[in-house]
């Protein structure tokens, strides 16, 4: 007899508070930047919150269903046996559907890395079977959820159902075109603090609004949620009904496929298989079986970014400083073979006759935020993490010393972007929080502009940004001015003035880019692309020319460059921040010294390589702790540069060393935690005829890394140790 001590109108009340209560915790932290419960992950981490939030409301929802069940008289463990023993259908379409998306998916993660055939059939085996046992483990939680609702809410979770095909089919178009799982993208969107949408659209290069975004996922979910349940219930589709602890025993041995897949493929797969096959993936559902994450691990300590007191700021040794100015221009999305005579006539004959020659030139990252930072901070992006954190944290961000040492000598400084500078804090980790240090402080309009006219109004404030500083020059006397001019048509899409004539008229015309392009639509692609490059070229020109008008440009100090490559299919992507391989990070870097410097030639330089140059060139005194060298000191051999990872892609790669045509890749556990890691781990050592394939043990790896790199670990580190495995 059921105790009517709490009513079915109850029921309802109890369900959903248990759901309220559940997800209140990450309302309250993410969407509010409000205190954080223990088991909510820090900002920066949305996507991971997201997926948290869906098993904590599912386990909320069931948790007050129970409450409700024990209150009102039911028993618990007689109501759990009847809900086992249930003939439930199946929702066969939605599992399969799932399960062929994730097999996909998956399939993607493995394409184009170093598998024998059987190799990658084994891992895709077991990949599947994986992939079956999560399908099944979400739709137990979401069908108990549903069986502890009132009636008239028990299709209520299959909503959340719904969800996970759809995540997995937009993740699968992610790797496609960007090798970079979705969930990267999702995880900076509240990595200020709070839920930013907008500036992230925008600065991605997706001219959508907010709202339509949200409507548009949320449609689309509605529309799998009603698919799903009409296929469910048609008799031609899932026919088959049985008790749910038939299926509980099913999911069971799924799970042990996964589990002899891997036991037995310890002990006749390659080393390189074994790791891969786990890296690259996220979600396991078994344990025990992990490979080292690399070839060879190390203990580490990285130098510690240089740090001054504000009241130590040191300039000439005769208490005078020279004075040129200094112009800085940032080409976004600029990779280093863009600058070619055919779309880019200025700039290849400001390289070849007027600039320092550098070889290979490298930036500090392959994403604009770390790259910036690295350049006006002379330090590793490694610590770029913790300084943003910082800035979220306390609203403060002390200014790089090296506009502090401008300030202090005299110098009048300009900002002048076109990009939005609160998109990953990129203001206050490049200039620091006080923009009174600056005359000039401009950019892009916050506001309905990020995804209504951000794009097409690109070229006009290009153009308004060359105006500004040419206004803040005229204002001013020559020498001891310092300008950055950021520039953003270079950016993916593309763009150039509508009274520009670009160069190439048969150019890709069309919204995104092919999933499988052919030679023809890359090359199409990269028509539009340097249709751009050539729009900024023909603004330097004009730039340049208006300093020599002035009388400036013999004194003065011009640096073009780019923040990070682009990527054209190269290694199976488009865009940036997904690999840190050449086509990402290497960038032009031209550099226009005052009249009458000598500029030795160098055979390489980074981003970290232009303060400590400048320095020298003002004579200032060298700081130890700038991990870059002046390219006004001859050099006998090429130094190594290094470039770090803001989004690591599907390798998982952190920081990649360049040398002489060789890349040595790194990757560490946690790769977006606020403080530089301890311990990290080789990946891989590639030459110029590609991966390095015949060494085995970690002694061996460690001494082609000191033969091809001999300057890096003792510039990064001071402690680099192999961690030999216990006998």
């Amino acid at each position: 007899m059921m105790n009517r001590k709490l009513s079915e109108r109850w029921h309802g009340p109890f369900w959903l508070g248990g759901v309220a209560l559940a997800l209140l915790p990450f309302f309250m932290a993410v969407g509010f930047n409000g205190p954080r419960a223990p088991w909510v992950l820090e900002a920066g981490r949305f996507g991971d919150n997201v997926i948290l939030a869906i098993w904590w409301g599912l386990g909320g929802s069931a948790l007050g269903g129970l409450i409700w069940i024990k209150l009102s008289g039911h028993t618990m463990i007689g109501s759990f046996r009847l809900w086992c023993a249930e003939h439930h259908q199946f929702h066969w379409m939605w599992f399969i559907l799932s399960v062929g998306v994730f097999g996909f998916h998956n399939y993607l993660f493995l394409e184009g890395f170093r598998f024998t055939p059987i190799e990658k059939m084994s891992t895709m085996f077991g990949r599947v079977l994986t992939g079956a046992v999560i399908v099944g483990i979400y739709w137990l939680a979401c069908g108990f959820s549903g069986a502890l609702a009132p009636k008239k809410m028990r299709r209520w979770p299959w909503a959340v159902a719904a969800f996970l095909p759809f995540v997995m089919l937009a993740d699968f178009v992610a790797i496609l075109y960007w090798k970079n799982p979705i969930i990267n993208l999702l995880n900076q969107l509240d990595e200020m603090g709070s839920f930013d949408l907008g500036s992230n659209l925008a600065s991605s290069g997706v001219p959508v609004p907010p709202w339509a975004v949200v409507f548009g996922f949320l449609l689309v979910v509605w529309i799998f949620y009603l698919l799903f349940h009409w296929l469910a219930a048609r008799d031609w589709v899932s026919c088959l009904k049985m008790p749910r602890w038939i299926l509980l025993v099913f999911l069971c041995g799924l799970w042990g496929g996964v589990w002899a897949e891997k036991a037995v493929g310890t002990n006749w797969k390659s080393r390189n298989a074994q790791r891969w096959g786990h890296n690259v993936y996220d979600v396991h559902v078994i344990a025990g079986f992990e490979p080292p994450l690399g070839v060879a691990r190390f203990d580490v300590k990285f130098h510690p970014k240089a740090i001054f007191e504000a009241g130590e700021l040191p300039v000439g040794g005769d208490g005078k400083v020279n004075s040129p100015d200094i112009f800085i221009i940032m080409m976004e999305s600029t990779r280093q073979d863009a600058i070619a005579p055919e779309h880019a006539p200025f700039l290849s004959d400001f390289r070849d006759n007027e600039c320092q020659k550098i070889g290979r030139t490298w930036a500090s990252s392959n994403s604009t935020a770390l790259s910036w930072y690295g350049l006006f901070h002379g330090a590793l992006p490694v610590f770029w993490a913790g300084d943003k954190s910082k800035s979220v944290r306390e609203s403060k961000l002390e200014t790089p010393f090296w506009f502090l040492q401008l300030q202090q000598a005299k110098y009048r400084m300009g900002i002048q972007t076109v990009c939005d500078l609160s998109y990953r804090n990129m203001g206050a980790t490049s200039f620091g929080t006080d923009q009174g240090l600056f005359e000039v402080y401009e950019q892009s309009p916050a506001g309905d502009i990020h995804w209504q006219d951000y794009y097409d109004q690109i070229p006009q404030r290009e153009k308004a940004a060359f105006t500004s500083t040419m206004d803040s020059l005229k204002a001013a006397p020559s020498g001891g001015n310092f300008h950055f001019i950021a520039l953003d048509s270079t950016h993916y899409g593309y763009r150039w003035h509508e009274d520009f004539q670009p160069p190439y008229s048969d150019f890709h015309d069309e919204a995104g880019v092919p999933g499988f392009p052919s030679d023809e639509d890359i090359a199409s692609i990269k028509r539009r692309y340097h249709n751009s490059v050539a729009w900024v070229d023909f603004q330097v020109k004009e730039f340049v020319a208006e300093l020599k008008n002035q009388g400036r440009y013999d004194n003065s100090v011009i640096i073009v460059t780019g923040d990070h490559g682009e990527e054209f299919y190269e290694n199976g992507s488009w865009f940036h921040s997904s690999s840190l391989l050449p086509a990402q990070t290497q960038v032009p870097m031209l550099i226009k010294w005052p009249k009458g410097v000598k500029a030795p030639p160098q055979a390489s330089a980074s981003h970290l390589d232009l303060l400590p140059s400048l320095r020298d060139l003002l004579e200032l005194p060298e700081v130890p702790g700038l991990l870059g060298r002046s390219l006004l000191k001859a050099s006998d051999e090429e130094r190594t540069q290094i470039s770090f990872a803001c989004n690591t892609g599907v390798s998982g790669v952190c920081m990649a060393w360049y040398r002489d045509g060789w890349v040595a890749t790194f990757v560490w556990e946690n790769p977006f935690s606020y403080g530089p890691p301890e311990e990290i781990h080789l990946d891989d050592i590639i030459g110029p005829d590609g991966s390095v394939l015949t060494q085995e043990k970690p002694s061996e790896w460690l001494d082609l890394l000191g033969q091809k790199f001999p300057d890096a670990p003792e510039r990064l580190f001071s402690k680099f140790n192999l961690v030999t495995e216990e006998p």
